[in-house]
């Protein structure tokens, strides 16, 4: 996680090359840990901490075919539901990112509207991966 967190550093000082180098490292690391836990029978919730981090950082590099196995990695296990819930959440935003890369997605940028929408609590991430991905305004 040290790696992923100078990785975080650069991003915000707009080194974007070496965010995705110390990224891409960093997923290295932590999908060789998950992958050492679950091998060396380690234990929940260790070994879906693991891969949801993993995932997390696969995702980030834009790897989302193997953010999806690892998810599934981590949910073949017992996971506690809070990890659970968080790797179901992280699996929809890497089908919604690649959903929208095969569709190609593009926006007319002048056209707005005011949208008002009621959902579940436990989705509140997908829609702030959505409210990111679109650069739209959200007030909860």
């Amino acid at each position: 996680m040290e790696l992923a967190d100078q990785a975080d550093l650069q991003k915000r000082q707009g080194n974007v090359d070496n965010a995705l180098h110390l990224y891409e490292q960093s997923f290295e690391v932590e999908r060789e840990a998950a992958c050492q836990a679950q091998q060396h029978h380690v234990g929940e919730p260790t070994e879906s901490v693991l891969f949801r981090s993993a995932a997390s950082l696969a995702y980030s590099i834009k790897s989302y075919r193997e953010a999806e196995r690892l998810i599934c990695m981590g949910l073949a296990g017992n996971p506690p539901a809070e990890i659970a819930e968080e790797l179901r959440s992280l699996y929809d935003a890497v089908n919604l990112e690649k959903n929208m890369e095969q569709m190609a997605f593009a926006a007319p940028e002048r056209e707005q509207e005011n949208v008002t929408i009621t959902i579940p609590v436990k989705e509140r991430n997908l829609l702030n991966v959505i409210v990111k991905k679109f650069g739209w305004a959200c007030v909860f």
